[in-house]
């Protein structure tokens, strides 16, 4: 048939538009593959949580007591917010109550080692009660009324669970020494995930608290007077605790591993 000027269909090829819609059917099973193998990728924590789905969830993390410069460097850095892991602020244990703690997946317990009844108390109720714990150093360690008394158990084991014992905690202080890094002892455990060797150095030398190990020791620290526990696992209840004898900011990659990890992301 003869077209005429203005004929929407002059020009079309045979059988219309057909020919490309086909195309289109052919490429639409290819792009919905590659945005499966995105998500699961993303889940599984091979690649960053870019899109907010299916990443495992976020975590809500607070720390009571004073954190270090590279804990809230850490904590508040890209990958922190791209894993899924939310840090505002601080808080001084005053502030601390059993409903308060129900609002974060992880506690950080950094910087003060006096804790007093309560705050002990709630702590492992939290931790009991399905709550994760990271213990820092000699944090919540001390009683601020009995200066002669520096251990997490007291009293009489109804104290905040940590799988560490402080060298020379039942004379009241605590016994420090230095190193220089980190060595990995459980390499296929979730919190050496994504780290490029077994071996972590830190930034500077670092204050390590010299403790007797109660749980599972994840890694060691090398210093000069001696190889002591650097990261234990433990627990209480139905919640998990991992205590560092070190600053776990001079190990941030270590730090945010730990925290998806007792997090669940």
């Amino acid at each position: 048939m003869e077209a005429y000027p203005g004929d929407p269909y002059a020009y079309m090829p045979a059988g219309g538009g057909k020919g490309r819609f086909r195309s289109m059917e052919g490429i639409l099973p290819l792009i919905l593959l590659i945005v499966i193998a995105f998500f699961v990728l993303q889940w599984l924590g091979r690649i960053p949580c870019i899109i907010p789905i299916g990443c495992g969830g976020e975590a809500n993390v607070v720390v009571i007591g004073t954190p270090s410069p590279g804990m809230i460097s850490a904590l508040q850095s890209k990958e922190a917010r791209m894993s899924g892991i939310q840090y505002t602020m601080n808080y001084d244990q005053s502030f601390i109550t059993p409903d308060m703690l129900k609002n974060f997946q992880v506690v950080i317990l950094q910087g003060d080692p006096y804790f007093d009844m309560d705050t002990r108390t709630a702590i492992k109720d939290y931790v009991d009660n399905g709550g994760s714990i990271i213990v820092v150093g000699d944090a919540g360690s001390k009683h601020p009324k009995y200066a002669n008394v520096a251990g997490w158990a007291w009293p009489s084991g109804e104290g905040i669970p940590v799988p560490a014992e402080l060298i020379g905690e039942w004379v009241g202080f605590s016994d420090v020494t230095y190193g220089s890094g980190v060595g990995i002892l459980k390499v296929g455990h979730p919190i050496a995930k994504g780290l490029k060797k077994v071996g972590v150095e830190f930034k500077k030398k670092s204050m390590v608290w010299k403790v007797v190990s109660k749980g599972k020791l994840l890694a060691i620290v090398e210093t000069a007077e001696g190889t002591y526990p650097a990261i234990i696992e433990g627990g209480s209840g139905f919640g998990k605790v991992i205590y560092f004898a070190y600053d776990p900011g001079q190990t941030p990659g270590v730090l945010l591993t730990t925290v998806k990890y007792l997090a669940g992301i």
